[in-house]
């Protein structure tokens, strides 16, 4: 028999000792929500990828795994039956404050997209002939991932229209009059919440259009030699909205609209 999530919270605390009456207020810690909600953003894009994709073809978890520092994790995975194919999927929320408007009209909401923990000069050591680079270039850009880590990145826009209240610490949902009105242009309605829209809002993009190399992405590395095709991907990358279709502009995509963008990795 199946345990329903009471069940199952109410056995979490048991098991680490945790007291349920105040199992909320731990979890709102300002240490512990940017956690919580990454974690927690992984099973949306997998129920979500999980309605998009066919089954008869595409089948869609989260691997419970625990990598090495170094050797990443597959956020979700989704393999492609008929052959056998795994695409690696990696979850990124935007960037708390990250949505801008500029004055030309365009907008750009940045990805938070970096390793949890940078690499110590041991690390980059170990790593670097594994990775096909100098321990050099790795330590330049030891917080930073390769595009050979994943295959998509997959991230909602909410995060982007948080803030941090002064008083309390807590994140809360803060738009600026700018902020909804970009929301409203890109299907958001004033009848329904914003935030919640915001959050189901995910774009996808390929790891290989995200990485510096000629695509107009400038490394900001100050010791790095080669800031126009390092290869690395950069921390915060951007998805570029145009000010007349209110789309992304630079190969990001809806993940409604992604079933092609997976297919061409089954292709390839």
């Amino acid at each position: 028999m199946l345990k329903n999530w009471e069940e199952k919270v109410k056995e979490y605390c048991e098991k680490y000792n945790i007291p349920l009456l105040y199992l909320a207020e731990t979890l709102y810690e300002p240490k512990v929500v940017p956690m919580i909600r990454g974690k927690a953003f992984e099973f949306s894009v997998m129920m979500a990828l999980q309605e998009i994709l066919p089954e008869d073809k595409w089948q869609v978890d989260k691997p419970m795994m625990n990598a090495q520092i170094g050797f990443h994790d597959i956020d979700v995975r989704v393999l492609h039956k008929p052959t056998g194919k795994i695409v690696r999927v990696e979850c990124k929320l935007a960037k708390k404050g990250g949505y801008r408007l500029f004055t030309d009209g365009h907008s750009e909401i940045r990805v938070k997209c970096m390793r949890s923990r940078t690499l110590g000069p041991a690390k980059v050591k170990e790593l670097a002939p594994k990775f096909g680079i100098s321990e050099k270039v790795l330590a330049i850009h030891n917080d930073q991932y390769l595009s050979a880590d994943f295959d998509i990145v997959i991230s909602s826009i909410g995060n982007a229209f948080y803030t941090t209240d002064k008083k309390t610490g807590y994140f809360e949902w803060s738009p600026s009059q700018e902020g909804e009105k970009f929301l409203q242009k890109i299907g958001a309605s004033p009848k329904k919440s914003f935030q919640d829209f915001a959050f189901s809002t995910l774009y996808v993009a390929k790891t290989s259009d995200l990485k510096i190399s000629n695509n107009g992405v400038i490394c900001t590395r100050a010791q790095c030699k080669n800031k126009k095709g390092c290869g690395f991907i950069p921390n915060y990358p951007i998805i570029d909205f145009d000010k007349k279709i209110n789309q992304p502009t630079n190969n990001w995509v809806s993940i409604k609209e992604s079933l092609s963008l997976f297919e061409d990795f089954i292709q390839s």
